[in-house]
């Protein structure tokens, strides 16, 4: 496929499995390299007390997994700020792009900063006209800088947002306007479905499944009657029953992963972990053979 075209997986294709990967902790990472086929990288996260990539972290990958396909995944771009988005994030994007090339990078569809300051949370960006004229822009120009394909998610968030056209209404244009597939996050979509700002079943039909590349699935938490995206956990029996159905539908999709802050895994614990990846194979597995 060219760098931004929606492409034809085909009959009897198996999605590759991932896990997120944050730099930490090691044994995490020298436990997954054997069980999953992509590192899904966050740049953010692997950041020195400098501001630039630990490259001692990059190297451990390189030592532990130098086989590994890798995808990036940021948090911090910030591509829906109204005035700019965030300098900082593209050169540690640069910084690992110059490391490793990804099959591609991705990001979210919403703001963590306003007037250069840091919001410590990331808002959903509004489903508005104005705001995917501001998202197709920049990821035109986020493509032209990468060549590679460069999808974009849907955020989960309990604070209110604008009225504008419904969420899958919003991907599937913002898809259909980078020319580049989309990632579906299932445990982002429940969060907003249980905290009211989606109609789950609307959502689903709506959207269009032909250009979903990627999906994640996490395990997070329900705090003063919110359902928050933390990636605490396992995957609930809710979610998995949502893959079942997006693995059914989305004809090109590439690769799941499952999310798992680093901080969390301490608590969780690795063979937990891997425990997680293992029923996903054997998920992905099922559907490539029934495909």
């Amino acid at each position: 496929m060219s760098e931004h075209e929606v492409r034809d997986a085909g009959g009897g294709h198996t999605p590759s499995l991932g896990l997120s990967w944050e730099g930490r902790p090691s044994p995490l990472l020298i436990a997954a390299a054997g069980v999953v086929d992509v590192l899904e990288i966050v740049p953010d996260c692997l950041q020195g007390s400098d501001g630039a990539v630990n490259s001692h972290l990059l190297a451990q990958v390189d030592e532990v997994a130098p086989d590994t396909a890798v995808t990036y995944h940021g948090i911090g771009l910030s591509i829906g700020s109204a005035d700019r988005w965030n300098e900082h994030y593209l050169r540690l994007l640069d910084a690992v792009m110059t490391w490793r090339m990804p099959r591609w990078h991705s990001e979210h569809l919403g703001f963590t900063h306003v007037e250069g300051s840091f919001l410590g949370t990331m808002p959903a960006l509004p489903t508005t006209p104005e705001a995917l004229d501001l998202v197709l822009t920049r990821a035109e120009q986020i493509q032209d800088a990468y060549g590679v394909e460069f999808m974009l998610e849907h955020v989960a968030s309990p604070l209110p947002r604008p009225d504008g056209m419904p969420a899958s209404t919003f991907l599937n244009e913002v898809s259909a306007g980078t020319g580049s597939r989309m990632l579906l996050d299932l445990h982002n979509l429940e969060c907003d479905a249980d905290n009211g700002f989606v109609d789950l079943e609307e959502f689903m039909d709506g959207l269009d499944w032909d250009r979903v590349g990627e999906i994640h699935v996490a395990g997070g938490v329900w705090q003063d009657g919110w359902h928050l995206d933390v990636h605490s956990g396992p995957v609930a029996p809710s979610t998995s029953r949502l893959l079942d159905v997006a693995l059914e539908r989305a004809t090109n999709l590439d690769l799941v992963v499952y999310e798992v802050l680093a901080t969390s895994v301490p608590n969780l614990g690795v063979p937990a972990v891997l425990d997680e990846l293992r029923t996903l194979r054997d998920r992905l597995d099922r559907t490539g053979a029934a495909a």
